[in-house]
């Protein structure tokens, strides 16, 4: 028996029931060539780490199976390519039987909705927050410290190299007028 891992990334801007729809069309193709689903689950919408057809985001849905024959495979994963709901998979094949898990809550990523949530949070909530931000802004004030006295650090050096390399050619400059004065008489 071999066990496969695929992970696909369907277009963030469908609507819940279009998704729920892709998942149930690609577990039925699946189904087609006589495998048993270990887990077809839901991960969420999440930040892409580089943009795919033009979107910054992506749904991402983890199928796990197992399967005697493993021929299906490339008619399978040309569905996957020709569903243009799917923007990405990959198909990868486990060492281990993967664990049954049980349905998980789709994670999903805000974006650029954070000042909403501090307005929503009690009172209580947000003084925990105000101290860890106090501490994170401590934190990065120490590294900017560290920053500015390695720069000026850095520049006393390279103040230093200029005057040695200043001495080093008034030393030349001197040896060359020595010279001269010694064809000169």
């Amino acid at each position: 028996m071999r066990y496969y891992e695929l992970l696909y990334i369907v277009n963030p801007n469908l609507e819940d029931d279009k998704v729920s729809n892709i998942i149930d069309e690609i577990g039925n193709e699946i189904n087609k060539y006589k495998v048993s689903i270990i887990n077809h689950n839901l991960w969420g919408k999440k930040r892409l780490a580089y943009p795919i057809k033009n979107n910054k985001y992506g749904t991402y849905i983890l199928l796990q199976f197992s399967a005697e024959k493993f021929d299906f495979l490339i008619e399978f994963e040309r569905v996957l390519i020709l569903n243009k709901s799917v923007i990405r998979h990959q198909l990868i094949r486990l060492d281990e039987e993967p664990t049954k898990v049980e349905d998980i809550e789709p994670v999903v990523e805000e974006t650029d909705s954070s000042e909403n949530k501090n307005l929503e949070k009690p009172e209580e909530d947000s003084k925990i927050d105000s101290d860890k931000v106090d501490k994170v802004d401590k934190v990065e004030k120490k590294a900017e410290k560290k920053e500015e006295i390695a720069k000026t650090e850095e520049a006393e050096g390279d103040a230093k190299n200029v005057d040695d390399s200043d001495t080093e050619k008034s030393k030349d400059e001197k040896e060359i007028e020595v010279e001269k004065k010694e064809e000169d008489k």
